[in-house]
């Protein structure tokens, strides 16, 4: 008898522990996000919190910056507008009018984007959109010009405009669709698809990217 009440609060103390378990991963698992703004109000009713003024939100390794944030936690997303700015995992930033995103940056829509890679390179577009590590930029141009500002138009060098331009961050490669290069600003080459490494990479077999050098003849 007293074998057989030990084996019960044995598996009785087995099943808590197990409990207990699955109940902290979860805890753990779940995406935090941390927001400040100048003024913060919590919608209890719609389960929203809505920022304003110098807001910064973080989460995940993700930093945004804007001027007006929306936070759906039911949904877990982030509605930003006005000064979007945004710095990714890749040390990639970007600046938009308006953003959509999830808490990982994993889903994302933006418009009027430009964006800053890592090593200083750009690319601005019409629109943009973020499926996982697959970036889309509409009505696209690429740069790999190092000069202040977004005046690619005043850009020295060459530059890539395109009517789509991916950026698949997992293979690190640009590619565009019905491409056209400029060299001073000149159109020289159409092409319906072309792909080169992004800036990321250093060294990787096939065609890479072009570089011009002039002088004074």
């Amino acid at each position: 008898m007293n074998n057989l009440i030990k084996n019960k609060i044995l598996i009785i103390n087995l099943i808590v522990f197990l409990i207990l378990s699955f109940e902290s991963n979860n805890i753990f698992a779940e995406s935090t996000i941390d927001i400040d703004a100048d003024k913060i109000i919590f919608d209890q009713n719609q389960n929203k919190i809505n920022a304003e003024g110098n807001v910064v939100v973080k989460s995940n390794g993700i930093e945004i910056y804007s001027d007006t944030v929306t936070y759906d936690k039911n949904k877990e997303r982030i509605d930003a507008s006005e000064n979007v700015k945004i710095k990714d995992n890749f040390k990639n930033t970007y600046y938009s009018n308006s953003l959509i995103t999830n808490n990982n940056f994993t889903k994302a829509k933006a418009d009027n984007v430009r964006i800053r890679l890592k090593d200083d390179a750009r690319i601005v577009g019409r629109s943009f959109s973020k499926n996982n590590e697959i970036n889309v930029i509409s009505n696209g141009q690429y740069t790999a010009c190092k000069e202040d500002g977004y005046l690619i138009d005043d850009c020295p060098g060459w530059k890539l405009k395109a009517k789509n331009v991916y950026h698949d961050e997992s293979s690190k490669t640009m590619h565009y669709d019905h491409s056209i290069l400029y060299v001073m600003n000149i159109p020289v080459l159409y092409s319906p698809y072309f792909s080169h490494p992004d800036p990321s990479v250093k060294k990787r077999s096939g065609l890479l990217a072009p570089s011009f050098k002039a002088d004074n003849n």
